[in-house]
This record gives C-alpha cells, structure tokens and sequence, in this order.
C-alpha cells in the first residue's frame, strides 16, 4: 500500500473558485506524494481543457508533468450526472462525452481504475435500478475492456439535496455487490469504497462491509465527516473509527493504494497556504497506514 491522494485536494476555494490541477501535482509532490488519483470531475467546469478539441494534448501534458515529479497515477474519478433524472439532452450529452474523454485519458495516463457512480431510477426498486445501470454502464465497460482498465462502482451516500433520501441506488452495499457481480468481469468491473459515503449509511459497518466486498475491492476513497453530511474532510476531524476502518482493509488483504478524497478539508485557505492542508494528510495517511501494518496489511 501507498499513500495517494486525490488531485482535487487543491482544486477548490470559496463558492466556485477552481484551481488548476497542474497546482495539485506541484504541491502534493513537494510534500512527498508519489501516487495520485487524477480527478476528471474537473471537466465539469465550464472551461476545462477537457472541454476543447485538444483535450488529448492537455492529458498527455499532466503526464508529463507527473512524471517530472516522479508521480504515477493510481485511479480516476470520472465526471458524472443524475443520469436517472437529466431532462437536458444537451447536457447528458455533454456528460458523455467527457465520461468517454476521461476513460481514454485513464488509459493515457497509466491508471488501472476510473471510479463512477451508479445512479438511482427514481419511484422504481432495485431490479429496475440494476437493469439500467447495467445498459448504461455496457459500453463504457466495453470502452474500458479495450483501454485496459477496468470501472469501480462506488457506494453512494444516500443523501440528495442533503438530505437522506430513501432508495438511492448502491448505497446498500449489497446492491453494489450486486450490481458488480451481474457484469460477470471481475477483471474489468470492480468496486470504490467510500468511507465517508459509508458513514452516513453504516457507522459502525465499515469492517463488516469491507469484509462482504473482499476481492471486488478495487480502490477507496478515504474522508471523513460527522454522519450527517458528506463534508469530505481529512481522517480524525470526523466521527469515523479509523483504527477499525484500516483493521477491515488488513483483513481483506487489500492490494491497492490509500486515497484522499479530502477537497472541503482545505477548501478556505487562501491559495499559498493549501499546501499546509496536503503536508498534514501525509502525515496523517502515515498514521492509517500503521494502522493498516499493525493489523497485518502488507
């Protein structure tokens, strides 16, 4: 196991301020990073690169950048819409094209997993949710099959408009098993554990529900909250039981990386100073993965 963090850990200031990803990998390098998660949600900005006809220029420049720094990408998070509710043809269709934009530019970029949300068919239960997402997700696991990834479906938090809403897709992690399992390619179709997602549905669940996912454990996502809000702030600012969480990634002999997803954590420091935020991860992700030795990880 290393420690990765994902690149939106300086991508955010107040309201919509947006910082370049560029900032990210300088940053998380300096302070020890070697591994990173390349966060294709930025392709939600209006004016990302990723938007551009020369978007495959702009990917293959982070490599470079990354490899200057000595820094390998581990996973993507690929951008992603309410597919179950998007009226707007236009922008679903906008969605897509960058959803595919970002599969390639996982490949591009030497990253084994882009991780991706199920989505929800509202007023309907989970056969009909199953059946969707397996139509939708088909061609881009397709799409995957030939770049040489695979898919990672993530947990969701259960919450909408922040608040709980009952029946959201793959928030059971029993349904995300499910769904998994039905593609029939352990290969190229896999799971995202996010413990902050987790904390807002089951608390005290996290060893049990690493444990029911095993071997479909293809990559995490490591932030914590106070199991009222998905506030993705760093580990032990929050009420999740970390010892135990790493405990339950020991046993499943978890064979990937430990990855930040902490972006609100240093959200409000001005631009020079969220630096401070990606030098005191490392030091606490050193602290998790002791955890996750002295539990008998490798």
């Amino acid at each position: 196991m290393e420690l990765s963090t994902s690149t939106n850990i300086c991508a955010f200031g107040p309201g919509m301020t947006r910082y370049p990803v560029e900032n990210s990998i300088r940053d998380c390098a300096e302070a020890g990073y070697r591994v990173l998660d390349i966060n294709f949600c930025m392709a939600m900005n209006p004016d990302s690169p990723m938007r551009s006809d020369r978007w495959e220029e702009y990917v293959l420049g982070i490599g470079r950048l990354a490899g200057e720094y000595g820094i390998r990408f581990n996973q993507s998070h690929l951008p992603y819409y309410d597919v179950g509710a998007e009226k707007d043809e236009g922008r679903a269709a906008l969605m897509e094209k960058l959803i595919e934009r970002s599969l390639r530019g996982t490949a591009m970029l030497g990253a084994c997993w882009a991780v991706t949300h199920p989505f929800t068919v509202y007023g309907e239960g989970e056969e009909a949710a199953m059946e969707e997402n397996l139509k939708y997700f088909a061609p881009k696991v397709r799409l995957a099959r030939r770049e040489g990834i695979g898919i990672a479906l993530e947990n969701d938090d259960g919450f909408r408009g922040g608040v709980p809403c009952p029946g959201v897709y793959c928030a059971d992690i029993g349904e995300l098993i499910r769904l998994a399992d039905a593609f029939g390619d352990g290969e190229h179709v896999g799971t995202c554990y996010d413990f902050g997602h987790a904390n807002l549905r089951s608390p005290s669940l996290h060893r049990q529900n690493l444990d029911r996912l095993s071997s479909r454990l293809k990559a995490v996502h490591v932030h914590d909250n106070h199991g009222k809000a998905d506030e993705h702030l760093m580990p032990f600012f929050g009420s999740l039981d970390w010892e135990s969480a790493m405990a339950g990634l020991a046993d499943i002999r978890f064979p990937g990386d430990l990855t930040f997803e902490i972006q609100e954590f240093g959200r409000y420091l001005p631009p020079d100073m969220k630096k401070l935020a990606v030098l005191m991860s490392v030091q606490v992700g050193e602290r998790l993965m002791r955890y996750f030795r002295e539990a008998g990880g490798e």
